[in-house]
């Protein structure tokens, strides 16, 4: 695709689709090789099937044509027979994220706590942006720094989501802002809490959701080889609150999802991990 309409395409799929950062990036790269000047319902065919017939090209596709006002004008091919590839479940064992997590924070202490917050918070890649020093509830938190920090984030539809920051990663925030800003008296302490300053913040700028998913994505390749990504880390959280013994509906709150079946979607659970749990309740039971 020319450099012209690179650019003329992410701002049609920002401004007019709506899509967020990761999908324009997706979509500009299934189309990069599109040569418009070929296009006909056979190109298109062959551009599409070449590419497997996913739905990232589908959609890149038909967005394409849309902006160019010829979607009208063409078919997309029909769609892959047969059982729908569904994208693979990986779970994100402890020793592995710690691996990441020391990896991270020894780079930058933003990056390090950039994977923890979202992780504990179970956040969705858009509402890390959303985060600055006062959404965390430092009042509540002061009184009793033994339990979970409530974090107030702004998701989808710009609803706002409570979640739960750990004491542990609580104290790594208080000491690197405390040797940053030199905690010396409570008038100190005070800006600080209600300082509107974006906590994920690069050259003053805030990260952007590629910016992000880039920063994980490369960290766990160096520390354990093989990517991570950011929704993963959401689903890990949603897997160890049902196996802490949490009920489903609370989970369900937590991530800020309508319904039990969009939770249960992002389980890890599989047929041995099922056994053996029911092999344990059978032997208590006997």
């Amino acid at each position: 695709m020319e450099e012209r309409y690179v650019k003329e395409f992410k701002a049609f799929l920002k401004d007019t689709k709506r899509h967020g950062e990761i999908t324009q990036y997706r979509y500009v790269v299934a189309m990069k090789d599109f040569d418009i000047n070929q296009i006909s319902q056979d190109y298109i065919n062959q551009y599409v099937q070449e590419r497997k017939n996913t739905s990232m090209v589908r959609g890149a596709m038909l967005s394409f044509l849309e902006m160019n006002g010829i979607k009208k004008l063409f078919d997309m091919p029909p769609k892959a027979t047969g059982r729908e590839r569904v994208r693979e479940k990986r779970e994100i064992s402890k020793e592995e994220f710690n691996a990441v997590s020391k990896h991270l924070y020894s780079k930058s202490f933003r990056d390090g706590l950039l994977l923890d917050v979202i992780h504990e918070g179970a956040l969705r890649i858009c509402e890390v942006k959303s985060i600055r020093l006062n959404s965390f509830r430092w009042e509540q938190f002061f009184k009793g720094q033994d339990k979970s920090c409530k974090l107030s984030v702004i998701g989808k539809g710009n609803k706002e989501r409570i979640v739960l920051i750990s004491p542990n990663t609580m104290d790594k925030i208080l000491d690197f802002y405390s040797k940053k800003l030199n905690f010396e008296d409570v008038e100190t302490i005070k800006k600080f809490q209600n300082s509107p300053t974006n906590v994920f913040r690069k050259d003053k700028k805030t990260l952007t959701e590629f910016q992000i998913w880039k920063i994980i994505h490369k960290a766990s390749k160096e520390a354990i080889g093989r990517d991570i990504r950011p929704h993963e880390l959401r689903s890990a959280r949603a897997t160890e609150l049902i196996e802490m013994g949490i009920p489903m509906h609370h989970v369900k709150n937590y991530l800020g999802h309508k319904s039990v079946a969009t939770t249960e979607i992002y389980l890890h659970q599989d047929a041995t991990k099922s056994i053996k749990e029911i092999g344990h309740i059978l032997e208590k039971n006997q």
